[in-house]
């Protein structure tokens, strides 16, 4: 339904695209980007398979205006039987479905060029109807709660609603969760007001931000901007990593007290929510809908603390590997221990060298691919004003579209790899799953991706041309894991732990929050680690946590692909039919039954400690390699 289209932004997976440490990529400095036209068709994705122009847009779009008030006609009717639910529910997913595809178009288009207003004002149109649309749909949940449960569970067996059985077992399960319709609308009404702390942070930490500039490793003075500090971060000059390190993040902690108000406003409003619904716990209410248990969010935090030697091993390696004679910092965890081996990789390369490595997938997931490489799907290379790293956008009534800035490295190498999982999860699920059942969870969005990952970098370290370009890749894939996975896990954690504060009377502080932060920097990255007053601050850097409970996904869906990559290269036939069994899956169970179904059980801790043992093995063979 029309719910799961306001996931957008948590379904986006930004990828941030590794760059080489001398701070040049496929087209070395900032004024040789070239303009989109500079660049050859075959590169650019073809959004005229989703509107010829944009003409055809804007017809569909007032076709939406038009429709959206139709679904009126089904207010007080749906306890009349199973006929008019079903009409209702059609209809209502002809709006959503319409909505996607316009919403998906304008996106596209406005991250081609962001500096063009008229994809912009798309966009702001597209959400002004979401708005309108939530607002209009807003009577159809309360009047189904109001038909018995017996009545409606006899409904259900309807052949015009066998689509819909999920949907509506959700419905008669969500009962004592239940809003009435004029508190729905109120709470749609305040829908824009319950974002004011995101909006808050996002102000200050895009525009009213004083950062100031840095000297780079020639000493020449830069302006510190999110892309010149993750590649400051990465130089070899320790003096430059940590100029950038305190630069940065004292742009944060001189504003300490606003940014914890921030985060206080944005935990207190999901405090609200739960309770407005009935629900025991924020925690409770941000999981339920992938019907996920807190108990299982909690067995993944249990896991990783069960399994930290391994992090703190690794930390200590790298102290080793980077001379460092004191503990290590922050800004000491982004500098690669080895520079990258590999010359420039060709796109065409490219991608040859993903269809070699994702062949353990079978034959007809590759032909998919090729498909995807010849239909102009992908649109590669960075051009002036595009919108930065990479993802995948999809609509049900049209192929997904991958956005890549592509600069030769072997991380973007991976980076096309993982978006390509996602485009087959969608592809294959729409293909195979009415509308309604055609989405998957936030809990299983990364698996698909993060298996490709996987297949990926186990293909590209046994193919290794030598011992330097072996550990640079083992290097790589170690920091895919702590960054999916320990990181992700040490941020649960910190979720976790300010919300039970809340809930229970304890106002969030500046100072409560950076102790909390750095009690856990401590325990997860061990002795070697310096946490200093700095890093303590960290917190109040992180996007993720006005997502309410997002951030375990990263782990859960890498811990996932890590498992299922392993059985589909050393089980053969049954467990490839499996896995893409799951990719068609969509939305058709539970996220946890389509992984069990897959061959993973999500529900135990067994995926992410065999995820943190494969961490653990890399660390051992990284360290067998430096002592050769």
């Amino acid at each position: 339904m029309f719910k799961k289209l306001i996931k957008l932004k948590l379904l986006l997976f930004v990828i941030i695209i590794t760059m080489f440490l001398s701070g040049s990529g496929l087209y070395g400095e900032k004024d040789t980007v070239p303009t989109r036209s500079e660049i050859s068709k075959e590169y650019k994705w073809r959004l005229e398979d989703i509107y010829e122009n944009d003409g055809y847009w804007e017809s569909d779009y007032k076709r939406l205006e038009e429709k959206v008030p139709s679904i009126e006609q089904y207010r007080g009717q749906l306890g009349k039987g199973a006929k008019y639910i079903a009409e209702c529910l059609e209809l209502s997913d002809e709006i959503s479905r319409l909505y996607r595809k316009l919403y998906v178009y304008a996106s596209l288009k406005s991250h081609e060029d962001t500096t063009k207003n008229r994809y912009l004002e798309m966009v702001d149109r597209t959400d002004s109807m979401s708005l309108n649309i939530r607002k209009a749909l807003s009577f159809i949940e309360p009047e189904l709660l109001l038909i018995p449960e017996d009545t409606l569970t006899a409904y259900m067996k309807s052949k015009d609603l066998l689509d819909y059985d999920l949907f509506l077992a959700d419905i008669i399960s969500s009962r004592q969760h239940s809003l009435s319709e004029d508190e729905r609308r109120i709470m749609a009404l305040a829908s824009s007001l319950l974002s004011t702390p995101e909006n808050v942070f996002n102000a200050f930490k895009y525009s009213d931000r004083e950062i100031g500039e840095v000297a780079d490793r020639n000493g020449e003075s830069l302006t510190l901007s999110p892309a010149t500090y993750n590649l400051l971060l990465e130089s070899s000059n320790r003096d430059v990593r940590k100029n950038a390190f305190e630069k940065e993040f004292n742009s944060y902690a001189k504003n300490m007290s606003t940014l914890a108000a921030a985060l206080y406003g944005e935990v207190k409003t999901n405090i609200f929510n739960a309770r407005a619904r009935k629900y025991n716990s924020a925690l409770e209410a941000a999981l339920i809908s992938s019907h996920i248990a807190p108990e299982i969010y909690d067995n993944l935090i249990e896991a990783v603390n069960n399994n930290l030697q391994p992090l703190h091993r690794y930390v200590s390696l790298r102290k080793r590997l980077l001379s460092i004679d004191d503990k290590v910092y922050h800004y000491d965890m982004y500098v690669p221990p080895i520079q990258p081996t590999a010359s420039e990789i060709p796109y065409e390369n490219a991608k040859e060298m993903v269809l070699e490595a994702l062949s353990p997938l079978g034959k007809q997931y590759i032909n998919d691919i090729d498909m995807v490489f010849n239909s102009r799907w992908i649109d590669v290379y960075e051009t002036q004003n595009k919108y930065g790293g990479g993802y995948c956008k999809a609509a049900y009534d049209t192929h997904p579209y991958i956005l890549l800035n592509y600069n030769g490295t072997l991380s973007s190498v991976s980076t096309l790899s993982h978006e390509l999982g996602h485009a087959m999860n969608s592809y294959y699920s729409n293909k195979k799953q009415p509308y309604i059942k055609s989405s998957y969870e936030i809990f299983t969005a990364e698996v698909a991706s993060s298996t490709n990952e996987a297949i990926m970098y186990d293909y590209l370290i046994k193919n290794a041309k030598n011992k330097e370009e072996k550990i640079y890749l083992i290097s790589s894939y170690l920091e895919q894991i702590r960054g999916s996975i320990y990181t992700q896990l040490m941020y649960a954690e910190f979720e976790k732990n300010i919300y039970e504060a809340a809930e229970s009377g304890k106002t969030l502080t500046a100072l409560y929050l950076n102790e909390a932060w750095g009690s856990l920097m401590k325990k997860y990255q061990g002795e070697d680690f310096e946490v200093d007053e700095l890093v303590r601050t960290g917190w109040a850097r992180i996007p993720h946590f006005y997502w309410n409970f997002y951030v375990y996904t990263y782990a859960s869906g890498l811990s996932a692909g890590i498992t299922l990559s392993e059985k589909i290269i050393n089980d053969g036939d049954e467990a490839r039919e499996a896995y893409l069994e799951f990719l068609g899956a969509g939305g058709s169970d539970t996220p946890i039954e389509l992984l069990r179904k897959a061959g993973v059980d999500m529900s135990s801790p067994e995926p992410i400690e065999r995820a943190l043992q494969k961490f653990d093995n890399l660390v051992t063979v990284l360290e067998k390699l430096l002592e050769e």
